[in-house]
């Protein structure tokens, strides 16, 4: 049995950019022209943990694989993301294409998914306590 918790680490930080993501959608909910963007998530090497597979901008203008990317972050430092630039999918939804019911759903599974990873972190950390207070 291994007692690796970089498998909850790494998700944890795939967690920390989706809650992001939701976050500022609905902080901006009702700014005009905001783009709102999705992540979507992937298994972890040899299907362990999770992490993000690629930052969807929801757009109506714009779409598809050949559509220019737009940079993950404004200065353009380089990312852990593919090629450090976000894909364009075509929006379908009214005004901005925020849909806050969705992303308070998204931000619920994140907390418990954190949750979750946490709470394994713990019982690794205080299994591992135990370990060396039997062998001390």
């Amino acid at each position: 049995m291994s007692m690796d918790i970089s498998w909850n680490v790494q998700a944890i930080s795939a967690l920390d950019v989706s809650a992001m993501a939701a976050s500022e959608n609905i902080a901006n909910a009702s700014t005009e022209n905001f783009r709102p963007v999705r992540v979507e998530l992937e298994d972890g090497m040899g299907g362990k943990g999770v992490r993000v597979a690629d930052i969807v901008e929801l757009t109506s203008n714009v779409s598809g694989a050949d559509a220019p990317g737009i940079p993950l972050v404004p200065d353009g430092r380089p990312t852990d993301y593919e090629s450090g630039l976000m894909r364009t999918t075509s929006n379908t939804g009214e005004g901005n294409g925020v849909d806050i019911a969705r992303e308070m759903v998204d931000l619920m599974q994140v907390e418990r998914a954190y949750s979750a990873n946490l709470a394994t972190i713990g019982t690794i950390d205080n299994m591992t306590g135990n370990i060396l207070d039997m062998m001390a």
